[in-house]
């Protein structure tokens, strides 16, 4: 499930996490996870999250229409935040304030475009306020 948020509420709330996964599709239709970590950026477009990733996350990543971040819960009963985005390889050096990206490695530019906090539900549970059969919240200033 993934619900639109404003992106001033997702950098406050991926700033609650240390890492995330990314997960993408190979081509041969296999999933690819890889844990990260990840920096807000400023430009001329959007706000955007980057990452450094391998050459093949990163064609992975930019042949399908959406990968997503799933940064996961800090304790045991927490909420993931599951993040739903577009990426493309930013080319060039990288931005000011973002290290170095080592050889044979590239900068992913991640554009959100929606996310939902997301953990299973306690038994008995019957369905949370946005329908979710999981104990659903969309990321928004109550949220927050």
């Amino acid at each position: 499930m993934s619900i639109p948020v404003e992106l001033a509420e997702l950098q406050v709330k991926t700033g609650e996490y240390t890492w995330a996964y990314l997960l993408t599709v190979r081509p041969e239709a296999t999933p690819h996870l890889v844990s990260l970590s990840t920096s807000w950026h400023h430009d001329g477009e959007a706000s955007a999250l980057l990452m450094s990733v391998s050459a093949g996350t990163a064609r992975n990543a930019t042949a399908g229409s959406v990968v997503t971040l799933c940064y996961p819960p800090l304790n045991h009963d927490g909420y993931s935040l599951i993040v739903d985005g577009t990426a493309s390889v930013h080319d060039g050096v990288a931005p000011v304030g973002i290290d170095p990206i080592p050889e044979g490695k590239a900068l992913l530019r991640f554009a959100p475009i929606g996310a939902v906090l997301h953990r299973s539900a306690a038994p008995g549970f019957a369905n949370s306020a946005t329908g979710c059969a999981n104990d659903c919240l969309p990321v928004d200033a109550s949220t927050t």
